[in-house]
C-alpha cells in the first residue's frame, strides 16, 4: 500500500485526490493523509499566486510527511484578463523521486457582481456565498456548481486537472 499526503481536509479536494489516484492507478492500493497545509499566500490568490500557494502546500506536505510516496496540493485561485476576473485552480504531485508534475484547470469568468464583491476584499467562498445565498459552497459544488446549473461541480472541476497531472507523473519518462 503507498501513502499519499493530500494538502487539504476540505472534503472536495480530498474526494478529488483519491478519485484521481484510483483512476491513474487502478492497479495500486492507497493510504491518505490529510493535513491542513500552508500556502504561503494570501487566502485570495491572485495570477501568479496560485501557482505559488499550489507549489508551496507541496513542499509544506513533504516536509511533514517525507516517507510517504506521493503528495498533492491543489490551490483555487483568481486571474485577470483585463476588467475581469475568471477562477483557475493549479494542481501539483510529486513523488518520493522528486518528480513534480503540474496541471491547471479549464478557467470559467465571474459575474459582475461576484467580482465587486471580490474587488471589495471578499474571498472568492464568501462572496459566492453571498451572490447565491448557498453556505459553504466552496466544501461543495462550489461556484461553478451554481454557474453551471449542477452539471459541473467542483469535484468534476478539479478531477480533470488532477488526473492530467498525475498522468503525467506516471509517465514521467515521457517529460
Amino acid at each position: 500500500m503507498k501513502t499519499v499526503v493530500i494538502a487539504s481536509t476540505n472534503p472536495v479536494k480530498v474526494e478529488v485526490a483519491k478519485r484521481a489516484f484510483a483512476a491513474v492507478f487502478p492497479n495500486e492500493e492507497f493510504s491518505f493523509i490529510e493535513i491542513k497545509s500552508e500556502s504561503g499566500v494570501p487566502d485570495q490568490p491572485m495570477d501568479e499566486e496560485t501557482r505559488k500557494g499550489a507549489l508551496n502546500r507541496l513542499r509544506y506536505i513533504q516536509k511533514k510527511h517525507p516517507d510517504a510516496d506521493f503528495w498533492i496540493s491543489q490551490e483555487g485561485g483568481l486571474h485577470t484578463d483585463g476588467d475581469a476576473l475568471f477562477n483557475q485552480a493549479c494542481i501539483a504531485v510529486s513523488d518520493k523521486n522528486g518528480f513534480i508534475a503540474e496541471s491547471k484547470t479549464a478557467q470559467f469568468f465571474l459575474p459582475k457582481q461576484l467580482m465587486r464583491y471580490i474587488k471589495d476584499g471578499v474571498e472568492l467562498g464568501e462572496a459566492t456565498d453571498k451572490f447565491f445565498g448557498s453556505v459553504n459552497l466552496k466544501h461543495g459544488v462550489g461556484a461553478i456548481g451554481h454557474l453551471t446549473d449542477g452539471i459541473i461541480n467542483r469535484t468534476e472541476y478539479y478531477l480533470q486537472a488532477s488526473v492530467i497531472a498525475l498522468s503525467e507523473l506516471k509517465h514521467k519518462e515521457w517529460y
